[in-house]
């Protein structure tokens, strides 16, 4: 056994100072190698057979960490699975009661949104453009500016459609502006990007508004994006300004979602465009000229006094009496009574004068229509 093992160990360091001796760098051409392949020919089966148990043992000890480190991993989940579980039903006992909230104080929520699923089929990268195209258009009914996320988080928004294809701005792009809110302080600012790949938050108000590890959530301010998209975190950069980590960088952006969000606060409900309400009921009725509403006041004034005025002299004459009385009988009128141009004065003054003497005959009096005076004259008689 000893000869048998010094035997391989010779006949090793011998083809290894062969091989040696035969790597000739400096000769690169084709009829240096041709003398070598014969060489190369037969040294290649006792290569194989020496690493067949080098790879053997590294497969074994490859097997046994992934083995061991499945099962950390296994505990790990576990864990998280139990925690997220609790979470799950606190979801879903604080979603009953809002929706209960909402139903009692009748509140608008916000109606579900469509989405449109999409590849991102080309990438547009520059040191301020960063744009992507996907394979989805208008046939799909995607129009300018529906919000474009991964299932990590918010990536941008669409800027150009056509039939088939979609191009996308991302946030990080230089004219990009995204509107967010601080999760924990409900504080609000503006993420704009520079290029980069953290984008900066803007016109931060408050103090301590910002920490780091922040959740920043999309506003809805402006209606552009919906409220509560996740976006990033906070973090602190060199240039100490606050800049946000996001949440689509996690991954490889390969498939999308895009939004077919709309601001419904400023969409007219269908009711009011099918059914308009009559004309009466949205313009005032037309004012009367000056001239005409002064004279209509003045006639109504006139046969209102005329009505509620109007009498009829009635005479009561006696048989024997020297005095011939008279009775006045109120008798309302609708109309106002027309003078006729021979009236003359009143026949009351006349009826309520003594006769001359006792013996004269009866005196029937002549009958005239009664003139309401224009204004209150004081009777001659002394008599009301």
């Amino acid at each position: 056994m000893t000869w048998a093992v010094m035997g391989v160990v010779a006949l090793v360091c011998v083809v290894a100072a062969l091989l040696f001796l035969g790597d000739r760098r400096e000769e690169v051409d084709s009829s240096g190698y041709a003398n070598r392949a014969g060489f190369d020919t037969v040294a290649g089966f006792p290569d194989k057979v020496l690493a067949y148990p080098v790879h053997k043992i590294g497969d074994g000890t490859n097997w046994f960490d992934d083995y061991f480190f499945a099962i950390r991993e296994n505990r790990k989940l576990k864990m998280k699975v139990a925690e997220l579980t609790q979470y799950r039903d606190l979801y879903i006992e604080e979603k009953d009661i809002n929706t209960r909230y909402e139903r009692l104080l009748n509140l608008r929520t916000e109606p579900p949104v469509e989405t449109v699923t999409a590849r991102s089929v080309a990438v547009s990268r520059g040191p301020f453009a960063n744009n992507r195209l996907i394979d989805a258009g208008s046939n799909k009914k995607i129009s300018f500016g529906n919000p474009v996320i991964t299932d990590q988080g918010l990536v941008g928004r669409v800027v150009g459609v056509s039939p088939d294809v979609s191009r996308v701005l991302m946030v990080t792009d230089v004219t990009s502006h995204v509107p967010v809110m601080i999760l924990r302080s409900d504080a609000r600012a503006m993420m704009s990007g520079d290029g980069g790949g953290y984008p900066k938050l803007d016109f931060v108000r408050g103090k301590d508004s910002v920490k780091v590890g922040d959740q920043i959530l999309s506003s809805g301010d402006g209606g552009v994006f919906p409220r509560g998209l996740p976006v990033g975190e906070a973090v602190k950069g060199v240039d100490n300004v606050w800049r946000v980590r996001l949440y689509s960088n996690r991954s490889a952006i390969d498939f999308v979602k895009v939004l077919l969000f709309k601001d419904f606060s400023q969409l007219p409900n269908a009711d009011t465009i099918l059914r308009a309400p009559p004309v009466s009921d949205v313009l005032p009725p037309p004012a009367l000229p000056a001239v005409q509403s002064a004279s209509s006041s003045a006639t109504a004034t006139s046969s209102s006094a005329a009505a509620s005025s109007a009498t009829t002299v009635k005479p009561v004459i006696g048989a024997t009496t020297s005095a011939a009385a008279t009775s006045v009988v109120a008798k309302p009128k609708p109309k106002p009574v027309i003078p006729k141009p021979a009236a003359t004065a009143s026949s009351s003054a006349a009826a309520s004068r003594p006769a001359a003497s006792s013996a004269a005959a009866p005196v029937t009096p002549e009958l005239k229509p009664y003139v309401p005076p224009s204004t209150p004259a004081a009777d001659p008689s002394g008599q009301n």
